[in-house]
């Protein structure tokens, strides 16, 4: 294989062989090359940080994922929050809204077996900012950054997040993450719970509804 450049020339700029990255990053990537898949994400060996990666045009782009920036300095109140969500047409289902605004909302969730739990974003974090791929989203809003790139990458037919279309995966709201997974809202039913793994580009079922967040443990 040829060589890997990291695209954050600025500060790195390293050239380096794929033996060299982490294994899950070295497996994905020989997949990524017998599909022939055109966007996926990787992480630089030397300064650990993730890029986007064309395993077919073997390219690669600097991205900023889901990275939240201090953007709002000043503490909103719950109903500042729920107005600027409102503002930007984000339509959370109405009784995990209610749960979001009660004294102790669910902090995490165990969605798989023996595998970490996964953050539930509180009203708070849903309204953070994030950059995906170098513009800046509401970290509930977060997918549709993804969605563009996937779109730009493989066209607007991408199969890559399927069953989602990259313009349906755009409408889902992200509400909780675990290290590269974010954990969302189904668009198309409002219910059903989904995982987007942000260094594949594909997604997940999990089995599980907004109404298993309000269950045992919540309040």
């Amino acid at each position: 294989m040829l060589d890997i450049t990291c695209p954050y020339d600025g500060d790195c700029g390293r050239h380096f062989d794929s033996s060299a990255m982490d294994a899950s990053d070295g497996a994905f990537l020989k997949t990524a090359i017998g599909k022939s898949m055109t966007f996926m994400f990787l992480h630089c060996p030397a300064c650990a940080r993730m890029f986007q990666f064309n395993p077919v045009a073997w390219t690669a782009q600097a991205c900023e994922a889901v990275a939240p920036k201090a953007a709002r300095p000043a503490k909103k109140s719950g109903k500042q929050l729920e107005k600027l969500l409102t503002r930007e047409k984000v339509a959370l289902p109405q009784a995990y809204l209610a749960h979001l605004r009660s004294a102790k909302p669910r902090p995490d969730m165990a969605i798989f077996t023996d595998e970490a739990p996964f953050t539930l974003y509180s009203l708070d974090a849903l309204c953070k900012d994030v950059e995906v791929d170098g513009t800046s989203y509401l970290a509930v809003r977060q997918l549709a950054g993804f969605a563009q790139a996937l779109a730009q990458a493989a066209g607007t037919g991408s199969k890559q997040a399927a069953p989602f279309s990259p313009a349906e995966l755009a409408e889902c709201l992200a509400i909780g993450e675990e290290n590269t997974r974010i954990l969302f809202i189904d668009s198309r039913d409002n219910d059903a719970l989904w995982i987007y793994h942000c260094d594949g580009g594909d997604v997940e079922k999990t089995g599980l509804t907004v109404t298993s967040l309000m269950g045992p443990g919540a309040p």
